[in-house]
Protein backbone atom coordinates (compact mmCIF):
# COMPACT_ATOMS: atom_id res chain seq x y z
CA UNK A 1 0.00 0.00 0.00
CA UNK A 2 1.62 3.77 -0.96
CA UNK A 3 2.40 6.00 1.77
CA UNK A 4 -0.46 8.28 0.35
CA UNK A 5 -2.58 5.70 0.62
CA UNK A 6 -2.27 5.15 4.40
CA UNK A 7 -2.51 8.75 5.48
CA UNK A 8 -5.88 8.46 3.55
CA UNK A 9 -7.00 5.71 5.55
CA UNK A 10 -5.49 7.13 8.40
CA UNK A 11 -7.37 10.25 8.02
CA UNK A 12 -10.60 9.14 7.21
CA UNK A 13 -10.04 6.91 10.46
CA UNK A 14 -9.27 10.13 12.39
CA UNK A 15 -12.25 11.93 11.15
CA UNK A 16 -14.86 9.15 11.77
CA UNK A 17 -14.17 8.92 15.13
CA UNK A 18 -13.99 13.20 15.69
CA UNK A 19 -17.71 12.68 14.17
CA UNK A 20 -18.75 9.66 16.47
CA UNK A 21 -17.17 11.27 19.48
CA UNK A 22 -18.35 14.70 19.08
CA UNK A 23 -21.59 14.82 17.07
CA UNK A 24 -23.45 17.11 19.01
CA UNK A 25 -21.25 19.78 19.28
CA UNK A 26 -20.26 19.38 15.26
CA UNK A 27 -24.25 19.97 14.61
CA UNK A 28 -24.29 22.67 17.05
CA UNK A 29 -21.15 24.38 15.30
CA UNK A 30 -22.33 23.88 12.00
CA UNK A 31 -25.56 25.08 13.06
CA UNK A 32 -24.66 28.39 14.86
CA UNK A 33 -21.55 29.00 12.96
CA UNK A 34 -18.90 28.81 15.58
CA UNK A 35 -17.92 24.90 14.97
CA UNK A 36 -13.81 25.87 15.07
CA UNK A 37 -14.50 27.92 18.20
CA UNK A 38 -16.57 25.05 19.49
CA UNK A 39 -14.25 21.83 18.35
CA UNK A 40 -11.28 24.14 18.42
CA UNK A 41 -9.25 21.86 21.32
CA UNK A 42 -10.69 18.59 19.51
CA UNK A 43 -9.48 19.50 16.04
CA UNK A 44 -6.34 20.39 17.39
CA UNK A 45 -5.78 16.78 19.03
CA UNK A 46 -6.56 15.42 15.95
CA UNK A 47 -4.32 17.31 13.75
CA UNK A 48 -1.45 16.53 16.39
CA UNK A 49 -2.54 12.65 15.84
CA UNK A 50 -2.49 12.81 12.27
CA UNK A 51 1.04 14.30 12.21
CA UNK A 52 2.03 11.98 14.69
CA UNK A 53 1.04 8.95 13.06
CA UNK A 54 1.39 10.37 9.16
CA UNK A 55 4.93 11.34 9.37
CA UNK A 56 6.12 13.83 6.81
CA UNK A 57 2.45 13.26 5.07
CA UNK A 58 0.89 16.88 4.36
CA UNK A 59 -1.93 17.76 7.10
CA UNK A 60 -3.71 18.76 3.73
CA UNK A 61 -5.48 14.92 3.40
CA UNK A 62 -7.04 15.47 6.95
CA UNK A 63 -8.74 18.48 6.22
CA UNK A 64 -10.06 17.36 2.87
CA UNK A 65 -11.18 14.30 4.40
CA UNK A 66 -12.46 16.19 7.58
CA UNK A 67 -14.33 19.46 5.17
CA UNK A 68 -15.84 16.80 2.66
CA UNK A 69 -17.07 15.30 5.83
CA UNK A 70 -18.80 18.65 7.54
CA UNK A 71 -20.12 19.44 3.82
CA UNK A 72 -22.34 16.35 3.92
CA UNK A 73 -23.28 16.91 7.54
CA UNK A 74 -24.04 20.15 6.85
CA UNK A 75 -25.95 19.52 3.89
CA UNK A 76 -27.86 16.86 6.01
CA UNK A 77 -28.63 19.38 9.08
CA UNK A 78 -30.42 21.88 6.10
CA UNK A 79 -32.08 19.59 4.07
CA UNK A 80 -33.64 18.90 7.78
Amino acid sequence: MARGDKAQRLARTIVADFFLYNQDKIDRGLLNDDFFELLKGEIEDSVAFFKEHAKGENTAIFWDTLFNRLMQREAKLIEG
